[in-house]
């Protein structure tokens, strides 16, 4: 009797996984390639705007001072609070002046010339790519949606933990069926860990952000309206307001103040200065920054390393350590880092963006096994039709050269174009939909992959010729740009990548059956 509860127990997990796998797989498969995107966000909306082709520069040798001179000119320009991002700062090459009742102003740290900054009507490929990410362009629905999924998922990966523990799969089949189960097993088992850390935090902030609201009224009788309001004083410790003495006084030199700042923490890498009362006898520097010796538990949201200085004579008033915070906010600061990664160095966000590839190619075969499971139900009989596999289709490959026309018309589209962004956005959705009418038109699923893959291929390549056509710099030019060119790289790497796929890929089913195989035999 044992033995049936067991043998039952092990059978209705199994459809549970199955199930919940073929309801989630493909949209925690969107969130994840849209993902490696927000990875790698600091280095796209680089090569993205053109005002951005400029040589970094070294944060202790700029002159801010008359960059925040001849901003200050605009009379409509608020003089106190103001925030001046550092060169480096989520890779952004230039020197960004900015409050929050005021445009950005940008310059360029070289030659402290302002720069046409872009709008977001101009140009938004890295933010868009990273709100398909979570599902913002469907608005609350979507975050929603993306949330569940986020849970679905870590449920999937609970039941596929325990069923490789129940069950003792020998990977020795040497059908189509047997390898994609295998490489399903295999890369799951080994990204367990950091899969589910990383999905949780994003159901966390998901659902989470979208309940504090009403659990905030919940919680304090309807007085409270946000999440901010009842911890706010806990993860966001307000610094208390210092008076002007309206005496003008000279103003130090950031750079200068900078140096010092370094010299009472070596270990932080800055990022952001506040100033405030500017010009003012009592004026004050904020010059927060990111201790890379401590990740995980700085330089995000909640908890930000601050040194103040007095602008006038560089006096120390303040030194806010990163381990100088409560816990709560340690706790707050890790969720959030496991999903924004700030600060973290190129090397770093590639090395996830690999395992996150990784995690997607397993979805895919994880999808692949269940439709092999259904296509040999009519081996020799009809020919294969599944909706599922023509849903899947395209939207785990057909998302491919869809992705790759948002990258492609980035630089093809003029930049004084009227409602640029809206056009851009509107031929991604029409070729993403086009893909799942071309999967179900074509009868033969292997040949519309193999055009999906190769057609994706081809327009990442182009992206990155137009790039180079259209950006007004020559490849000598381009080469002093570190991030632009690197960008460029990566764009013609993969698009060989995918146009290689596609001459690879097997042509029919017939060809598949042994293609699997060959290549394990390969592997021996």
């Amino acid at each position: 009797m044992t033995q049936e509860k067991s043998k039952l127990f092990k059978q209705r997990l199994f459809r549970i996984h199955i199930a919940a796998g073929a309801i989630f797989s493909i949209f925690m498969y969107i969130a994840i390639f849209f993902g490696v995107f927000a990875i790698l966000l600091p280095y796209i909306q680089t090569w993205e705007k053109p005002s951005r082709h400029i040589q970094t520069n070294d944060i202790f040798n700029i002159n801010y001072n008359s960059m925040i001179d001849e901003v200050l000119k605009d009379e409509n320009f608020p003089k106190d609070n103001i925030i001046v991002n550092l060169p480096g700062r989520m890779n952004d090459p230039a020197v960004v002046i900015s409050h929050r009742f005021s445009k950005e102003i940008a310059f360029n740290p070289r030659t402290n010339k302002k720069l046409e900054n872009e709008t977001k009507e101009q140009s938004n490929l890295a933010h868009f790519l990273n709100e398909l990410h979570y599902g913002t362009p469907l608005k609350v629905i979507g975050l929603i949606i993306f949330g569940f999924v986020a849970v679905g998922t870590m449920v999937l990966l609970i039941t596929g933990i325990i069923l490789i523990s129940l069950f003792k799969f020998k990977n020795k089949g040497k059908n189509a069926q047997a390898i994609f189960s295998k490489i399903h097993v295999k890369i799951f088992t080994w990204l367990f860990v950091p899969l589910f850390l990383i999905t949780a935090s994003g159901a966390v902030m998901n659902i989470g952000l979208i309940s504090s609201k009403p659990m905030s009224k919940l919680l304090t009788h309807s007085k409270a309206n946000s999440i901010d309001e009842v911890v706010g004083k806990v993860l966001f410790a307000q610094n208390k307001h210092i008076k002007k003495q309206n005496i003008k006084a000279s103003m130090l030199p950031i750079k200068d103040l900078l140096k010092e700042a370094k010299k009472i923490n070596p270990q932080l890498t800055f990022k952001q200065i506040k100033l405030v009362n500017w010009n003012d006898k009592n004026a004050r520097v904020e010059i927060t920054g990111y201790n890379p010796y401590k990740p995980f538990l700085n330089g995000g949201i909640f908890n930000r390393p601050t040194i103040t200085l007095d602008a006038t004579n560089k006096k120390l008033i303040k030194n806010q350590k990163t381990m100088d915070k409560v816990w709560p906010v340690f706790v707050a600061e890790s969720l959030f880092f496991l999903h924004f990664l700030f600060g973290i160095d190129i090397f770093s966000r590639i090395l996830i963006a690999i395992f996150m590839c990784l995690c997607a190619v397993a979805i895919g075969f994880g999808i692949l096994l269940y439709l092999e499971k259904k296509a040999k139900k009519f081996e020799g009989k009809i020919t294969f039709y599944h909706f599922l596999g023509k849903f899947s289709q395209a939207s785990m490959i057909g998302i491919i050269p869809a992705t790759a026309t948002l990258f492609l018309f980035q630089w093809l589209l003029p930049f004084d174009l009227e409602n640029r962004v809206l056009w851009q956005k509107g031929i991604f959705y029409n070729v993403w939909l086009f893909t799942l009418f071309w999967s179900f038109y074509r009868l033969n699923s292997y040949k519309a992959s193999k055009e999906f893959f190769f057609t994706g291929g081809v327009l990442f390549l182009l992206s990155a010729i137009f790039h180079i056509l259209n950006s007004n710099f020559s490849i000598n030019e381009l080469s002093t740009f570190t991030t632009v060119l690197n960008v460029d790289i990566v764009l013609f790497i993969f698009a060989l990548f995918l146009i290689y796929i596609s001459f690879k890929l097997p042509k029919n089913r017939q060809q598949a059956k042994y293609f699997w195989i060959q290549n394990k035999k390969g592997e021996k």
